[in-house]
């Protein structure tokens, strides 16, 4: 599928009922990052909120407090139209980031090897 977000620094697939974006081209997601990709994740969490959403993390070598609030707001926003919001390909320090937080808990988190 060709991203309607294609001027976003990341790349979207559709495959069926799952939306699959690829967040790998940014590698750092610190404050500016996360300013330019929220409110088009938030848009196909919302686009797509019956579906599964995701999240290829592949490469992404650090990750802010306002990408967890994000992740947040787009698993809510997932969850409450019967979608699932599922992350993957997790660099080791940034799952930790989510152990630590107990974020793990929340969120689906599939432990492919990056």
């Amino acid at each position: 599928m060709a991203s309607a977000f294609s001027d976003q620094p990341f790349t979207v697939e559709r495959h069926g009922s799952e939306v699959t974006v690829d967040l790998s081209a940014l590698r750092v997601l610190d404050e500016g990052a996360v300013q330019e990709i929220r409110e088009p994740l938030l848009l196909i969490a919302e686009k797509e909120s019956h579906g599964t959403l995701s999240l290829n993390f592949k490469g992404i070598e650090y990750i802010t407090s306002s990408m967890l609030e994000t992740l947040i707001h787009v698993h809510r926003k997932l969850k409450a139209g019967g979608g699932r919001l599922v992350l993957s390909h997790l660099q080791p320090q940034v799952h930790e980031v989510f152990e630590v937080t107990k974020l793990h808990e929340l969120f689906e988190i599939h432990k492919e090897t990056p």
